[in-house]
């Protein structure tokens, strides 16, 4: 438990990548200020340099020193001396060795005793279990059962693991199968070039680790039960997987048929895309893509709107996020779902880019009656994301009036000069020529101006030089993040301060797990007339689809339905963390909104979320005494 403890403290001061204060750690991980000075104590006694600094400003890890002990430990660790290690390497054996391994052999190989290797076959069960797999004893002999394909699959799975290398670096693969790829990925690439086929850098790897994968089964006579292959004959991406069967004959001399040949284009229908864009559009869309997936795709940006009053659609949009649609339905179908490096990211970073992804990926799963986890769920929110910020700079632009007297048109190159800079933020609404002017009938967010000009309550003047420098463009940018800024905040505030209710505030409240957690709160509000008591089911549901705590601290419950009675977020506060999903949390906000308050939900639940993401925010919340204190204290952030 306590080196369990000193690695959780090294990753967060790792992630956060600057000094922290003792407190908050000490309530991060619910332990005492004492606790945490003597868990870095000995952390920097076992370690070969100091690797965390401490000094007035608090603690922060030394990353240098971190990443040079990781790379000795790599070299030194030998196989099977860590559980987890050696739990990988028993899977890997198992994979190698079909017939069985002798359990005698393997105590000796790895220097531990059968009763331990026990125990490690039984903490495989539930990851075997998700790969459809199973040990099975014969005497002394300990088996994997399982197909091929799955075997494979969990191959995939503990490289992943193994490596930590979500992007799949091409030295990674080639290190741990020993296959020279760079030539092989380059022809790789040319073939799907021919064939007018795209493969992001994501998932280039993934298709390279089949390969090597398969390749090294059918060196080794492991083969797949053959499949109706004729399904698939006149796909291009058929077309394409027989060609690179040519090519891996050719460079590692192994022979992809049948069945083989038919994985192979499953794979590539599911991870790659027509190249040309620029050819496609909603006229000629179902030329390359199935009719049902478009038909999807359409209904589900009409529910988006609908439930979230977020419109996600224009032409680029519905080509490109259709056929990522087609290829995530097709992945889930063959259990091919990708693993996304940002993940975690972007579940914090975004919330709500990352909540309608999850709302659409629960449209996805019923009507196509698959399973999507977490990573594609991320690349969903890639697109959506994408989008949205496109539309976010359109939307909040910020009015300008521009003073400056005509001067050999002066103003004229100023006035381009800014719309380069700025068109895309800044809308310039006026411009004014002459020294003599009005100061009343300017109503713009900014102005700019070459000359001095009366003070004006209420408007950000900036003033520039005649000719615009780099210093200029710098201070425009600034007032104009400022004022983005402060519109941000006196919306949020007036939101949530309609949504608190004393009534909905609680501390101290300790139940087994995170569904008790919601009943227990959800019935309360069902009480109070905030929520129908259907609500509580859609929440719980919504919690399933991926959990809503995050900071290892926070969690923010809600449901998929906009369905609240009257609009609210019940707070929980606990002096003591709780379970829920992976994490402990302190700090529950449940929110509802009702339909008719749709809008609230877009302005408050990325700025709500960004104040409860700080750890040093969470602290000053949970020392909140009473509802009074929360509420100023929240303020307090809001207006920080």
């Amino acid at each position: 438990m306590k080196k369990e403890r000193e690695k959780a403290i090294i990753q967060f001061l790792l992630s956060r990548n600057d000094w922290v204060k003792a407190d908050i750690l000490a309530k991060q991980f619910s332990v005492s200020s004492r606790s945490i000075r003597k868990y870095v104590n000995e952390i920097n006694e076992t370690s070969p340099s100091v690797l965390i600094m401490s000094s007035n400003l608090g603690y922060k890890l030394s990353e240098n020193d971190y990443y040079e002990m990781q790379r000795k430990k790599q070299k030194e660790t030998p196989e099977g001396q860590t559980p987890l290690e050696r739990l990988y390497y028993l899977l890997k054996q198992s994979i190698t060795h079909s017939e069985g391994m002798d359990i005698f052999d393997l105590s000796e190989k790895i220097y531990v005793s059968t009763s331990t290797i026990e125990g490690d076959l039984k903490k495989a069960k539930s990851l075997l279990e998700k790969f459809n797999l199973s040990f099975k004893r014969d005497g002394d002999l300990i088996i994997l059962n399982g197909l091929e394909q799955d075997k494979r699959k969990l191959m995939s799975h503990i490289f992943y693991e193994e490596t930590k290398d979500q992007f799949l670096h091409l030295d990674s693969i080639q290190e741990a199968f020993g296959y020279d790829l760079k030539n092989f990925k380059e022809e790789l690439v040319k073939v799907f070039a021919s064939y007018n086929l795209y493969v992001n850098e994501y998932t280039i790897g993934n298709i390279l680790l089949h390969i090597v994968i398969a390749t090294e089964r059918i060196s080794q006579h492991r083969t797949i039960s053959e499949e109706n292959i004729k399904t698939l004959t006149k796909t291009k991406e058929y077309k394409a997987a027989s060609d690179i069967a040519k090519l891996i004959k050719t460079k590692f001399g192994v022979t992809f048929e049948g069945a083989e040949l038919y994985y192979l284009s499953v794979l590539l229908i599911s991870k790659t895309t027509i190249l040309s864009y620029d050819s496609l559009n909603k006229e000629n869309l179902c030329e390359y893509i199935e009719k049902q997936y478009i038909r999807l795709v359409n209904e589900i940006i009409q529910k988006v709107k609908d439930y979230y009053l977020v419109d996600i659609y224009d032409e680029e949009f519905l080509i490109k996020f259709t056929l990522h649609i087609r290829n995530l339905i097709n992945r889930a179908r063959h259990n091919y779902l990708s693993k996304n490096p940002l993940t975690k990211q972007i579940k914090s970073s975004y919330p709500l880019i990352y909540d309608l992804a999850v709302f659409i990926s629960n449209e996805i799963q019923k009507k196509e009656h698959i399973q999507i986890n977490e990573d594609e769920i991320a690349y969903i929110a890639f697109h959506i994301g994408a989008f949205l910020e496109r539309q976010k700079v359109l939307e909040h632009k910020i009015t300008c009036t521009v003073v400056c007297p005509e001067y050999y048109n002066m103003h004229i190159s100023l006035i381009k000069r800014l719309e380069k800079s700025f068109g895309l933020q800044m809308e310039i609404s006026r411009v004014i020529t002459t020294a003599d002017f009005d100061l009343g009938h300017i109503d713009s967010d900014i102005i700019i101006t070459t000359i001095q000009i009366p003070y004006l309550i209420g408007f950000e003047v900036i003033y520039l030089n005649p000719f615009i420098l780099e210093e200029d463009i710098l201070k425009i940018q600034n007032s104009i993040n400022q004022i983005k800024k402060e519109r941000s905040h006196i919306k949020l505030k007036n939101h949530l301060a309609s949504l608190f209710d004393p009534h909905l505030f609680q501390q101290n409240i300790y139940l087994q797990d995170e569904f008790e957690m919601i009943r227990f709160i959800g019935e309360k509000m069902v009480q109070l007339g905030f929520i129908e008591p259907g609500g509580i089911y859609d929440i719980i549901e919504r919690e399933k689809m991926s959990s809503t705590s995050f900071n290892n601290n926070v969690a923010v419950p809600h449901s998929m339905h906009m369905d609240a009675l009257k609009s609210s977020i019940s707070i929980v506060l606990n002096d003591k963390p709780v379970n829920w999903g992976n994490n402990s949390v302190q700090i529950i906000a449940l929110i509802a909104l009702n339909k008719d308050e749709r809008s609230i939900f877009r302005d408050i639940y990325d700025s709500f979320i960004k104040i409860l993401s700080e750890p040093e925010n969470v602290y000053l919340l949970l020392k909140s005494k009473n509802y009074d204190g929360f509420i100023n204290n929240l303020i307090s952030l809001m207006e920080d």
